[in-house]
């Protein structure tokens, strides 16, 4: 047995109290408690944004809350997203599930394309795509916007119909529209 195998180090157990998805910036945690144990972290976070100034959002690493937006607000600010996941915190019961499995890159793009799809649902309008409309995502996708934005081409590819690109009108970058469903006969 060579020495280096048996002094080889393990990788690090990841921890979710430290935990940063890819393409996120962390920057507040909350950890809830259920009795007398640690409960699930609660993470506030910003990610790769295309319009200027940052949006917030939060998701709790023990049950399936994710929120992006307030019920008066179609953005959540820093303040409003740490309420929010403060008082998530204070009444998740739930066990830190411990930090999520990346999903391959095909499951990836599904959730990409899932989002693209819900934001077609119930319209007759297009709808412009910002990357903040994958913030709730952010999560479970744990890819940077590159990864988003790659993907989106590529459904401008191979599906037209459902999402066209063209330039900004900066002509700085590009800008999606998801279109609506295509009228019945």
């Amino acid at each position: 047995m060579a020495l280096t195998t048996l002094f080889a180090r393990r990788p690090a157990v990841l921890d979710t109290a430290t935990w940063t998805p890819d393409g996120t910036t962390v920057v507040q945690r909350y950890r809830g408690a259920v009795g007398e144990r640690e409960g699930a972290i609660v993470l506030v976070y910003t990610a790769d944004g295309d319009r200027g100034t940052s949006s917030f959002a939060t998701a709790c690493l023990g049950c399936t809350y994710r929120a992006v937006k307030s019920s008066h607000s179609s953005r959540l600010a820093e303040k409003e997203a740490a309420d929010l996941a403060n008082t998530h915190a204070a009444s998740c019961r739930a066990m830190d599930r411990g930090i999520p499995a990346a999903p391959d890159d095909d499951q990836a793009a599904q959730i990409v394309r899932a989002r693209l799809q819900s934001l077609r649902m119930g319209g007759t309008n297009r709808h412009y795509v910002y990357l903040s409309d994958f913030h709730a995502d952010r999560v479970d996708l744990q890819r940077p916007a590159d990864f988003i934005k790659m993907k989106m081409l590529r459904l401008v590819q191979d599906e037209p119909d459902f999402l066209v690109a063209r330039p900004t009108t900066s002509g700085t970058g590009t800008q999606f529209l998801v279109l609506p469903h295509p009228p019945r006969n």
